[in-house]
């Protein structure tokens, strides 16, 4: 006979083995993101750029100390979601954008996402509910910040084109992000148109220049 607090155990753990066998879909339907912009593919970066990047990796170390993936593989998924979602305000505070913040934990299959029109970042951080001995895991925590770098690069590029000035963009750079947004292609549309339009092609390079000098320690 079944009693009700083995039925009840038995939810849980099917719960579990779902929850951790969709991060392991995730896992594997998300890597592409470190592997689609080469090196001789990316963007020149700007001196203001740079400041930036070093600013960056000085909030991340700030957060997550001189080591992310140690630091975050120690960490309780309650820890793991408040370092997280403070990190991604404290950026939008650090490069000047008056937009919504949203860090959530969903079962759906897209890591991060600025929207344009409202003025609006979410990141589902889903991947760092994976246990810390995971073979993925330091896969998981560079995804995420990685994520959360690129998605406010958009917000900085979208600001840019209202506010002339704004990061000492030039005039070419924030007609062609403009002229992009209003010609953008999805990347279920074209992977590798994707990645080489304007506004993907620069949030790829600022964001990958972040994460490769928190890397350097």
């Amino acid at each position: 006979m079944v009693v009700i607090d083995d039925v009840i155990v038995f939810a849980i753990a099917a719960g579990l083995a779902a929850l951790l066998a969709k991060i392991e879909n995730l896992i594997r339907s998300w890597h592409y993101r470190s592997m689609k912009l080469p090196k001789d593919a990316r963007e020149e970066l700007s001196e203001k750029d740079w400041e930036e990047v070093a600013a960056t990796r000085e909030l991340i170390t700030r957060i997550f100390g001189e080591d992310p993936v140690e630091s975050l593989r120690q960490s309780s998924n309650k820890e793991r979601i408040d370092r997280m979602d403070e990190f991604a305000n404290k950026l939008a505070q650090l490069y000047g954008l008056d937009i919504q913040v949203d860090v959530t934990v969903d079962a759906v299959e897209k890591c991060g996402a600025y929207n344009w029109s409202e003025r609006k970042a979410v990141f589902n951080i889903l991947l760092l509910m994976v246990d810390g001995q995971n073979e993925n895991f330091d896969y998981c925590v560079w995804e995420s910040l990685d994520t959360i770098v690129h998605e406010l690069r958009h917000a900085v590029q979208h600001k840019s084109i209202s506010e002339p000035g704004f990061w000492g963009f030039t005039q070419q750079q924030r007609q062609a992000w403009a002229d992009n947004m209003s010609n953008y292609i999805s990347s279920a549309t074209d992977m590798k148109a994707y990645t080489r339009q304007p506004i993907e092609r620069d949030a790829f390079t600022f964001a990958a220049a972040v994460i490769e000098e928190v890397k350097k320690k």
